[in-house]
Parts: structure tokens; C-alpha cells; sequence
């Protein structure tokens, strides 16, 4: 019996450090040889060794024996045996807790709705009435939900073969803007149950992002190779390029006063200019090489977001200094997250991240202190989006985008 439980106990352990070693620092091992092929050996052997020991156990349940072993194993006679049992029972406990994924401690709240888009979610986009969603989901084209209802609206008809990368909706909800791969698309509508025809301003080579201005006149869209574009949104015509960066823009923000255009591109560059495109200053965030996604404060902070960093930093835009970095704690044997969307509520006093961890966090935007993570996503969340009436949140990944009730 005791044999068999040792057998167990060794075969556990082994195992249990080979799938650590192989699934929560894979990309530590990946590229050294054999060391990944060594971790999935040792949870191989361990498999075996617990399987012998389990064999062992189950023929000694059947003599009056290895029942009395089971009896004491299970609670010795003595006091400081008890008490030792008890210790390690409670150390197993706290380092059980302590390498338990996030999730496994997390209670997630149930989404208010539930949407199945065509592909990946690249963006998510609120009208300023919060009746409306608008969703890019690459390939899969661009979609149009009734957030009250989960009515689908009449969606625009595209270009084949079109992926689209970005949307936003213009201050008073009758334009739509769309970042595609052939160019910036716009749309009207009096209440996107149905959409008029498009108007086309070419780009070359594509877009990444798009961003209306406060007063709903510019459009800026992230161009591939080509910086910043801002274009006119009533015939998207082209009104400037910022030529300060010739790598792919993959993030842009107009400031809440529309004096500044924040963005971000794939060296990890956060470039800074005017609407007519007057570049203004940059500064590095190479954390974030690339960075994917940033928005800008009314009091002159930005957040930024990036493929290969865990967790949002904010920056002071007048100078480029690091003011906080925001990463919620990582169990042992895991990798932080990084950050593909980042959303301001309303009266910016929340910040939403969606993470490579399938996580949705709220961080108070003052403290910096972690508020909450919602867990409801099956894959990386790629989209986030406060409602302008700060009730919901939306949030997007494989296929599916989900409303919550904004209650931090």
C-alpha cells in the first residue's frame, strides 16, 4: 500500500513539473533543442509511475491490511501526526492556490448578450446612442448589431476578398469609417438598421486603424508604411499624411480636444502630430514592439497597449514619461499576458483591457488599482468597448462578441 501511494505521489509531482515546464513557460523552452521533448517525457513517466501506483492501491483495498494503511494514512493515531498532516495538507493547499491559473479563481459575471461574428474580432464600435454595435472581424467581413435586441442590421456590402482591420463611428452616429486593406471606407445611415452607399478614399496599401475627430470632421486611419493618414469625412478625401514614421501605424487616437493625433506603430514608436500632419514629438515604447493599441486621456495621459508587453502603460504625452504600468499578478509557471485592446469608459475613469490570456480587466484609472477580470472568452479577447452611456461593455475574440453590464 504504501509502495503503491509512493508510486502515486512521485508520478504526480513529475508529471505535474513536466506540464508546468510545457505549457506555462513554452515559449522559454520551445527554442532550446530538446528541452520541451525532455518536459513532455517527464509527464509521460510520471503518467506511468502514478498508473503503477494506482494498480498497487486498488489490489490492496481488497485485504483487511491495506485497509487498515488507508485508515491511517487518511488520519494517523497520534497528535503530531495529525498535526503534521494537517501542515501539509495546508502547504499543498497555498501552493496549489499560488500556481492556479486566474481563472480557476475568478467568479465571471454571465454577459448580457451573446453575438457569433464571421472571423477574429479586430474592433468593436459603439454609436453615441449605445443602441448599435459595429464589429470588424477581418475577413469575415463587417457586422451590425442591435445591442438591446441582438437584432442584425442590414451590414455594408464589401469589396471581395476585403479585411477589414478597424471601425468607428463619427460624434453624431451617422457615419461609419472602416480601415480596410484596400483603403478607408465610409458609410451613412439614419439608424443602421440599414446603410446608403460608400464612399471610398484609397490608402496604400491598407489600413490598420481608424479614429473619427471629436467634431466629427477628419477621419485618421493607421496606414500600412505609410504613418498616419487624415482624411475628410464628408467625401474622404485625403487632407494630410504625417511622413515622421514609414512603418506600419497599427494604433491612432485623436485627443479629446482634437488637437493632437496620438500613433502608435510596429518598431514600438508612439509618434505625436497635429491634424494637418505636423509632427509634433515621439517618444519610445519599444515594451511593446508593436504597439497594437492606445487611447488618449482628456488630462493628457495615454495608454498603451502592445503584442509582446504584459499589462497597459500609461504615459505623460508632454514629455513621454512612464507614469504606471498595469499587470495583474502572474500564477507560477505562467506568462503575463499581453494586450491587444484598450477601452476608456466614459467619464475615463475606468480602463478596460482585453488580453492574450482570454481575460477582460478593469483598472481604476486614478489608482491604477486592479478592479476586476472577467473571464468569458475561450481565446485571446481582441476588442474591447465601453457603451457612451457607460451601462455596457462590449468584447470580442474567436468568433463571438459579448455585452456586460459595466458594474466594476
Amino acid at each position: 500500500m504504501k509502495v503503491g501511494l509512493l508510486n502515486i505521489l512521485i508520478g504526480l509531482v513529475v508529471a505535474a513539473i513536466g506540464l508546468a515546464v510545457s505549457f506555462g513557460s513554452y515559449e522559454a523552452v520551445a527554442g532550446k533543442g530538446g528541452t520541451y521533448y525532455v518536459a513532455w517525457g517527464a509527464v509521460v513517466f510520471g503518467a506511468l509511475q502514478a498508473l503503477i501506483g494506482l494498480v498497487r492501491v486498488v489490489i490492496a483495498v481488497f485485504t483487511k491490511e491495506g485497509r487498515g494503511e488507508i485508515g491511517t494514512l487518511l488520519w494517523p493515531k497520534g497528535a503530531l501526526s495529525r498535526g503534521i498532516r494537517v501542515g501539509v495538507l495546508a502547504v499543498a493547499a497555498a501552493i496549489g492556490w499560488l500556481i492556479a491559473p486566474e481563472s480557476w479563481k475568478t467568479v465571471s459575471p454571465t454577459p448580457l448578450r451573446t453575438f457569433s461574428v464571421g472571423d477574429d474580432t479586430n474592433t468593436i464600435a459603439y454609436t453615441p446612442d449605445s443602441q448599435w454595435i459595429a464589429v470588424a472581424d477581418g475577413y469575415g467581413g463587417l457586422e451590425i448589431f442591435n445591442v438591446a435586441s441582438g437584432a442584425e442590421g442590414k451590414a455594408p456590402v464589401l469589396d471581395a476578398y476585403q479585411d477589414v482591420q478597424a471601425v468607428a463611428f463619427s460624434p453624431d452616429g451617422k457615419v461609419l469609417a472602416a480601415a480596410t486593406n484596400s483603403g478607408l471606407r465610409l458609410w451613412s445611415s439614419p439608424d443602421w438598421s440599414h446603410v446608403a452607399p460608400v464612399l471610398t478614399g484609397q490608402a496604400k496599401d491598407g489600413n490598420y486603424a481608424v479614429a473619427f475627430s471629436p467634431d466629427g470632421k477628419e477621419v485618421a486611419t493607421g496606414s500600412v508604411n505609410h504613418g498616419a493618414l487624415v482624411w475628410n469625412a464628408a467625401d474622404a478625401s485625403p487632407l494630410s499624411t504625417s511622413t515622421s514614421s514609414n512603418a506600419d501605424v497599427s494604433a491612432v487616437a485623436f485627443s479629446p480636444d482634437g488637437s493632437l493625433i496620438a500613433a502608435g506603430d510596429e518598431s514600438g514608436d508612439v509618434i505625436l502630430h497635429k491634424s494637418d500632419g505636423t509632427y509634433l514629438r515621439s517618444f519610445d515604447a519599444e515594451d511593446f514592439l508593436p504597439i497594437h493599441t492606445l487611447a488618449l486621456f482628456r488630462d493628457g495621459r495615454l495608454a498603451v497597449g502592445g503584442y509582446e508587453a504584459p499589462g497597459v502603460r500609461i504615459y505623460d504625452i508632454a514629455d513621454g514619461k512612464l507614469l504606471a504600468k498595469l499587470e495583474a499578478p502572474v500564477p507560477l509557471f505562467k506568462k503575463a499576458g499581453s494586450i491587444w485592446s484598450i477601452a476608456l469608459s466614459p467619464d475615463q475613469s475606468l480602463i478596460a483591457s482585453g488580453n492574450s490570456d482570454n481575460a477582460i480587466r478593469i483598472w481604476d484609472a486614478k489608482t491604477y488599482r486592479l478592479i476586476r477580470s472577467i473571464f468569458g472568452h475561450k481565446s485571446d479577447v481582441t476588442a474591447v468597448a465601453y457603451a457612451p452611456d457607460g451601462h455596457t461593455l462590449a468584447s470580442g475574440s474567436d468568433h463571438v462578441v459579448k455585452i456586460w453590464a459595466n458594474a466594476p
